[in-house]
C-alpha cells in the first residue's frame, strides 16, 4: 500500500511536478479509514479491507504518472525513480519496524516473538507477502500475534516498482505508446483472470500474490496512459465519479471477510477508485469537491504513516489486553495509533522523504536502503531462532542444531516434534547452566516415531542417526502423544528399542493439558470466562496416551509427568503465571513461560542421575 506520492511542496524535484488534486489525497483517505475502521471492528465496516485495493489502483496511477511525464523511462530516470521510492517509504517503514519488534520483545510470548522477527525479515526484504502466504488465510491468522501482517500489501506494490519500470521500458523501446497500452491491457486481462480461478482453486495465492494482484495497479497505470484521450472523450461528463464513490461504498458495505477474496469481487473497488481518477472531472465537480474537503487531503497525505503504524499498535494492545474491557482497548488503540502516526509523519516520514529525496543524496539514499535491509534481515532471523529453537528436516539430517558445542558436563538430544520444540529455549537454558552440550532434532509437524508397519519417517531414520552418533547422557524425548503413539502404543515400543542402547538416561514429557477454544484470547476479548475445561474426547485420547508414557518409567527411562502443573480453579486449565504471561502458546503448545514450568521437574530428573 505505496500509493503515497502526489504531495506538493517536496524541493530538489527538477522534473515537471503534475497537478496536484487533492481529490486523490481524498481517496487515500476513505481507503485508509476504511481498512482501519476494518481492524478495529469488523462489523462496523464489513468490506473495509478492499481500502487496499484502492491504494492499489492509485499508486499504479501515480507511479506511471510519475515514469512517463518525468522522463523516468531511462536508465538516469530509473535511478532517480527508485531514489524518490526509497526516499518516500523506507524512513518510516524502518522506524515502524524496529519499533514494533521492540514491542512484541516486550509483549509476546517467545514463540510469537520469534514469528515476529522473521516476518519482520520478510518484510525488510520486500517478500513479506510470499511468508504470510505460507502461514495462511488473511482473515483466519491470529491478528494480534501478526504484527507485520500489514506488510504483505507493501511487499506487493515494492515488487511492482521492480518489476513494472523495466518492462514499461521494453514495451516503449520495441514499439510504439500504442503497443506499450495494448500490452498493458493484456497483461491487465491476463492477471485479472489469473486472480479468478486462483481465488477459488488457491485462495492465498490469489489474496497475497503480485500476479494475481497486479492487475489492480495495472488498471491505474492503463488508466494514466489513455490520459489525454478520456479528458477529450469525457469533457463534460462528471457523473462517473459520483458511479465510482457509489461502487466503493457497496465494496465496503456488501464484501465480506467470509467471501471468496480477491477474485471478481475485486473489480468493485477498483472500477470504483479508476472512474474517480478520471482525469475529465473539472475541480468544481461534487466528488472533487466532497474528496478535497476539510481534513480529507490532510489523512490522505498521512496515510503511509496511518497504514504502518495502526496495526502494530492494534495488534499489541489486544494481544497484551486481552482481558481489558473493549472501550479501554479502543480508545488505546485509537490514541496510540494515531499519535504514533502523527509522530512518524512529522518527523520521519517528511524530513526522511525531503533529505534522501534531494539530488546530492542519492548514493545515501541507495546506502540507506542496503543498510535497512542488512541490519533488519539478519536481526530478524536472529530473533527468530533465539527465541523458538526447532530444526528442519535438513538440519537433521546434518546433525541437529547445536548448541554450547563445548559442555564439559555431558549431553543432551531434544527430540520429537512441535510438543519437543516448545521446550527448545528450556532445553537450552539447562544447557547453560549444567554446562551441558544441547542437540535439538525437534522437528514440528515431523513424525519422530518408527513405524510398525512399513517404512519408518525420514525424520526417525536421521534421527536415530544423530542419536548414534552423540550418544547422549540425555535425551528428553516429546510428542504429541495422542496422535503419534497409535492405539496400543507399539510404535513407541520399537522405538524404545532401538533409543535404549544408544542413551544413558530416557526422558519422557507427557502432554498438559489441552484448552477449548473458549480460552483463546479471541474468546475471552469477546467475553469468554472461566473455568476452562478440555474438551472430554481429548481428554479421553491425552490420558490414554499419558498413561502409556506414565507404564514406561523404570530404570534408564524416567517420565516428568506435567499434568498436574496446570490444574486451575474449579477443575479447569490454568492459562497465567502469578505475573499473567500466557501458559499455553495455542490449544495444542505451551508457550516457553508455560514449558518453564517443567523446568524444576526436568532439572531435578538431570540432577540426581
Amino acid at each position: 500500500m505505496n500509493a503515497f506520492t502526489n504531495t506538493p511542496g517536496l524541493k530538489s524535484v527538477p522534473a515537471p511536478i503534475p497537478t496536484y488534486r487533492p481529490a486523490i489525497d481524498g481517496l487515500r483517505a476513505v481507503a485508509i479509514l476504511a481498512v482501519i475502521l476494518y481492524h478495529l471492528n469488523h462489523r462496523w465496516l464489513p468490506g473495509g479491507f478492499v481500502g487496499v485495493d484502492v491504494f492499489f489502483v492509485i499508486s499504479g496511477y501515480l507511479i506511471t504518472s510519475i515514469l512517463l511525464d518525468e522522463n523516468s523511462i531511462t536508465l538516469k530516470g530509473l535511478s532517480r525513480f527508485y531514489q524518490r521510492r526509497i526516499a518516500r517509504l523506507l524512513p518510516a517503514l524502518t522506524a515502524m519496524a524496529i519499533a514494533t519488534l521492540i514491542g512484541s520483545y516486550l509483549f509476546y510470548s517467545d514463540q510469537d516473538l520469534a514469528s515476529a522477527g522473521i516476518n519482520m525479515s520478510f518484510a525488510a526484504a520486500s517478500l513479506a507477502n510470499f511468508k504470510l502466504m505460507i502461514q495462511g488465510n488473511y482473515f483466519t491468522l491470529s491478528p494480534d500475534a501478526q504484527p507485520f501482517l500489514h506488510c504483505w500489501s507493501l511487499s506487493v506494490e515494492e515488487q511492482f516498482y521492480l518489476v513494472f519500470p523495466t518492462i514499461l521500458l521494453l514495451l516503449m523501446l520495441v514499439r510504439s505508446r500504442q503497443f506499450m497500452r495494448r500490452s498493458l491491457a493484456v497483461l491487465l486481462i491476463a492477471s485479472l483472470v489469473f486472480c479468478v480461478i486462483q481465488t477459488h482453486s488457491k485462495p492465498e495465492f490469489a489474496f497475497f500474490l503480485l500476479p494475481t494482484r497486479a492487475w489492480e495497479l495495472l488498471a491505474g497505470s492503463l488508466l494514466y496512459t489513455y490520459k489525454s484521450e478520456l479528458q477529450r472523450i469525457l469533457a463534460g461528463v462528471y457523473w462517473l465519479p459520483a458511479l465510482g464513490v457509489s461502487l466503493i461504498l457497496v465494496a465496503l458495505i456488501a464484501i465480506t471477510d467470509t467471501m471468496a477474496f480477491p477474485g471478481y469481487l475485486a473489480i468493485l473497488p477498483v472500477a470504483g477508485s479508476a472512474l474517480i481518477l478520471l482525469p475529465a472531472s473539472a475541480p468544481t465537480a461534487l466528488t472533487e469537491r466532497l474528496l478535497g474537503w476539510g481534513p480529507m487531503p490532510l489523512i490522505g497525505r498521512m496515510s503511509y504513516s496511518l497504514y504502518l503504524w495502526h496495526w502494530p499498535v492494534f495488534s499489541i494492545v489486544d494481544y497484551r489486553l486481552y482481558a481489558a474491557p473493549s472501550s479501554t482497548r479502543l480508545l488505546l488503540k485509537i490514541l496510540i495509533g494515531c499519535g504514533t502516526a502523527i509522530l512518524c509523519y512529522l518527523f520521519i516520514e517528511r524530513p526522511g522523504r525531503r533529505y534522501f529525496n534531494a539530488l546530492e543524496n542519492q548514493r545515501r539514499a541507495f546506502a540507506f536502503l542496503g543498510l535497512s535491509i542488512a541490519v533488519m534481515v539478519p536481526l530478524g532471523v536472529h530473533v527468530r531462532t533465539e527465541h523458538y529453537i526447532n530444526a528442519s528436516l535438513s538440519e537433521v539430517r546434518n546433525g541437529g542444531i547445536i548448541i554450547n558445542s563445548g559442555g564439559k558436563g555431558g549431553s543432551i538430544v531434544l527430540m520429537g516434534d512441535s510438543n519437543a520444540s516448545m521446550y527448545g529455549k528450556l532445553a537450552k537454558q539447562i544447557a547453560s547452566e549444567r554446562d551441558m552440550r544441547l542437540t535439538v532434532i525437534s522437528v514440528a509437524s515431523g513424525d519422530p516415531m518408527p513405524r510398525t508397519v512399513g517404512a519408518d519417517p525420514e525424520l526417525w531414520s536421521d534421527s536415530l542417526a544423530v542419536i548414534a552418533k552423540e550418544h547422549p547422557d540425555f535425551l528428553i524425548y516429546v510428542c504429541d502423544w495422542r496422535s503419534k503413539l497409535g492405539p496400543d502404543g507399539s510404535r513407541l515400543g520399537k522405538a524404545l528399542n532401538q533409543l535404549a542402547p544408544l542413551v544413558r538416561e530416557i526422558i519422557f514429557v507427557t502432554q498438559p493439558p489441552q484448552p477449548p477454544v473458549s480460552a483463546t484470547r479471541e474468546a475471552v476479548r469477546n467475553g469468554s470466562k472461566p473455568p476452562y475445561l478440555e474438551d472430554s474426547t481429548g481428554h479421553s485420547a491425552r490420558d490414554a496416551a499419558n498413561s502409556l508414557i506414565r507404564g514406561l518409567s523404570g530404570e534408564h527411562i524416567h517420565v516428568v509427568d506435567i499434568e498436574s502443573v496446570f490444574g486451575g480453579k474449579g477443575g479447569g486449565i490454568r492459562l497465567t503465571d502469578q505475573d499473567g504471561h500466557e501458559l499455553y502458546q495455542d490449544g495444542g503448545h505451551l508457550s516457553a513461560a508455560g514449558a518453564m514450568l517443567a523446568k524444576p521437574l526436568i532439572m531435578n530428573t538431570i540432577g540426581h542421575q
